[in-house]
């Protein structure tokens, strides 16, 4: 423990800058035994340990309960850090009790861990949750969690049932994602039927994900401009991104859903009510040639009357690495930096960031700019950079996409980032190392 000690002398004040980068990089790397050996050395850290100095606004226990981790939780607790303490995510603070690991939540409880009426309908803590109730009866519209409600929280019927006999909205959105219960539960079949069954509002998006033609059938007779529904646009839209951005996926539609999961009988059903530029759309993510093509020659200028925002179709099916999709789409005139609005991934960017060397190819073949910026900003070779960390898709050669965007004059990072094969690559055309 030699280089964590040259500052054990620093007892007072405020904790220096090394010894705070040490304590972030152990509690994210979950290495327990270098947390307490930080915190013992430095007692200015101690005094800081419940700082907000993690993802969302996070202290050091609620991140690490977060994820699971007892051992880490109990160093924590060893040094003094709050059980109770929450995040200060502006939406509304997540404790330590606000997770899925319903064991570790027992235990932190057995430690002193208060249970709110979120984590008590989490928890399936029935009782515990009809005195909170009893005591005040508002309670079961109670924002916590992302401005979240019990409701949100909950998973067995029963809680549900008694949260909705006692006065809790069944379609009450939270803060951050602007999501229903039953949205949250979009990948939960029981919690999200059950609150249809209540009366929740429903959607496509849950219809296709719980596999109910009937229901689909329904939405679709009342109102069948839904089937125009995609994640990111309208209502599906939040100041943290609508929350099927995270369980359905970004740019969802209600047609490609259902053909991506294979539910025929429903994608069958929402073609009879589709125009024929959504089963033109279809047919090229479905890369079907020989329609696409009799379609085109029935209507000349389809692809050129299409919104720009259904040409982004493209970026889609480079995203899920459907190379015959993109090379038809190009083949019959998309355009190939398509996207859905000026700030949003090109088909390139969605390829770099999956290390889909063929498509990335493909793509540069047929003239995609390699300068555009995505949302956040970046090149297609910052999303390769990105994608070989945090996607690393098995079938993706990073590396290889790397080289081609750099063959085809991509702007370089000032610094060599990335997987460690990555970083060769970049290094090998230049860009400096972490030791300059």
């Amino acid at each position: 423990m030699t280089e964590l000690n040259h500052n054990s002398n620093r007892s007072a004040g405020e904790p220096d800058s090394m010894a705070i980068l040490q304590f972030k990089q152990a509690v994210e790397g979950n290495n327990s035994e270098t947390v307490r050996q930080l915190l013992h050395d430095h007692p200015s850290l101690v005094k800081r340990i419940d700082e907000p100095w993690f993802s969302f606004d996070a202290p050091a226990i609620v991140i690490s309960a977060g994820r699971g981790r007892r051992e880490m939780v109990d160093a924590l607790l060893e040094y003094g850090a709050d059980i109770n303490v929450k995040s200060s995510w502006w939406a509304g603070g997540f404790g330590v009790l606000h997770h899925d690991h319903h064991d570790l939540s027992r235990y932190l409880i057995e430690r002193g861990a208060h249970v709110d009426p979120h984590a008590a309908a989490a928890l399936g803590m029935l009782d515990h949750l009809k005195t909170m109730v009893e005591k005040e009866p508002e309670i079961v519209n109670q924002r916590g969690p992302d401005g979240q409600v019990p409701l949100h929280f909950a998973v067995s019927s029963e809680v549900m049932d008694f949260l909705l006999n006692h006065g809790a909205e069944i379609d009450k959105r939270d803060l951050d994602h602007d999501g229903t219960p039953a949205q949250y539960a979009v990948n939960n079949p029981d919690k999200c039927r059950h609150l249809i069954e209540r009366g929740a509002k429903a959607d496509l998006f849950m219809a296709c994900k719980l596999g109910d033609a009937e229901l689909v059938r329904e939405i679709l007779n009342d109102d069948p401009h839904a089937l125009q529904a995609q994640v990111g646009k309208g209502d599906l839209t939040a100041a943290g991104g609508h929350i099927y951005e995270y369980t359905v996926g970004s740019g969802a539609k209600p047609l490609f859903l259902a053909d991506r999961l294979g539910l025929e009988a429903i994608t069958d059903l929402m073609l009879s009510y589709c125009s024929v530029e959504q089963k033109f759309l279809l047919a090229c993510m479905r890369a079907d040639t020989a329609t696409v093509h009799d379609m085109v020659r029935e209507r000349i200028d389809i692809v050129q009357t299409l919104k720009p925002e259904d040409q982004s179709v493209i970026a889609d099916a480079a995203w899920d690495g459907k190379t015959d999709a993109v090379r038809l789409m190009l083949e019959v005139g998309f355009n190939v930096d398509a996207r859905r609005n000026e700030r949003s991934m090109t088909a390139l960017h969605g390829a770099a960031v999956q290390g889909n060397d063929e498509v990335v190819r493909l793509l540069i073949d047929q003239g995609a700019s390699v300068d555009m910026l995505n949302e956040f900003g970046g090149t297609p070779l910052n999303s390769c950079i990105w994608g070989s960390l945090h996607m690393q898709n098995p079938e993706g050669d990073y590396g290889l996409a790397a080289e081609i965007l750099i063959e085809a004059g991509v702007k370089l990072p000032d610094q060599a980032m990335g997987s460690e094969k990555m970083k060769d690559v970049l290094i090998r055309h230049g860009v400096p190392g972490e030791n300059g």
